[in-house]
């Protein structure tokens, strides 16, 4: 009598091990095509919804491989090894932020002038369906920020509205930004300086939205910035750092370059007086003419 042929790695063993490298090559493929080929991202954030849901459920499925191993004594170890590294993995990385999450306010839109943000022109086009409203949220939002972010204040200086521009352009061409639109200030009719930055996120390229505004005038200037985020309810802190990141760059030049001299128009000479002489001098100089 022949002995009955071993069993092979279970059903939970084969597909735990399996839907875990399913869910890796979703998240990794929703991460290419956001950033490199310009996939939506409420489909991208999708997508990452469709990898940790798979995460967990293969943790599910390794924990009933291992009760039927335990019961059965069939193989399929490695599997469930495997399996529960890469889940774990993936359910580690949104983790990682979950301090900041729950440290930091819901709000997705900065800025050092809550009465007055500057506001979004042409970045105003560029959200599409499912992105948050490009109008600044209110009171509720600035309340959040002040009580989170007290450092968040506009740059006053005493220096000209066009050089204050000029060095803020100047310092946001050294941090690489991409500039969407630029308007110089001018003094006649009062309109502050304007320039509008799209920046993404380095890995998984997420847009978020920059409006500064220099006003002014030839003795004295005010920088503000806005950042605010184009998809998403918590920002996580992302658009503060933004904003410091700019101040600080601001400030850098500010303190490297020198104060451009006023230009001021000299005061005319006054020409000397010249004293008439008395009438009875004038008279005897008449007398002596005429005697000659």
């Amino acid at each position: 009598m022949r002995a009955p042929p071993p069993l092979g790695p279970s059903f939970f063993a084969r597909w735990t091990s399996r839907i875990a490298l399913f869910s890796v090559g979703v998240l990794a493929t929703g991460i290419l095509l956001h950033r490199l080929f310009s996939l939506p991202t409420p489909v991208a954030f999708n997508l990452a919804g469709v990898a940790f849901a798979g995460a967990v459920l293969s943790l599910l499925l390794a924990l009933a491989a291992i009760i039927g191993i335990w019961r059965t004594g069939r193989p399929g170890t490695s599997r469930i090894v495997f399996a529960v590294l890469v889940s774990l993995g993936l359910l580690l990385w949104p983790l990682i932020y979950l301090p900041n999450y729950e440290g930091l306010p819901a709000i997705n839109d900065i800025t050092t002038d809550p009465a007055s943000p500057p506001a979004f022109v042409a970045l105003a086009t560029k959200r599409g369906t499912g992105a948050n409203p490009v109008a600044y949220p209110g009171a509720a939002f600035a309340q959040a920020q002040v009580a989170a972010y007290p450092d968040i204040k506009p740059i006053e200086i005493n220096r000209s509205v066009d050089e204050a521009f000029e060095l803020t352009s100047d310092a946001i061409r050294r941090l690489k930004m991409h500039v969407v639109r630029q308007q110089a200030p001018n003094l006649e009719t009062g309109s502050p300086g304007e320039l509008e930055i799209a920046d993404r996120t380095l890995l998984l390229g997420f847009y978020d939205d920059v409006a500064i505004r220099v006003a002014g005038n030839e003795e004295h200037a005010r920088i503000d910035i806005r950042s605010a985020s184009r998809y998403g309810r918590h920002d996580l802190g992302r658009n503060a750092d933004r904003i410091r990141q700019i101040l600080k760059e601001i400030v850098v030049r500010l303190e490297s370059v020198v104060p451009a001299a006023r230009v001021t128009k000299p005061k005319a000479k006054a020409k000397p007086e010249v004293k008439k002489a008395p009438r009875h001098h004038r008279r005897r100089l008449r007398r002596r003419r005429r005697r000659r």
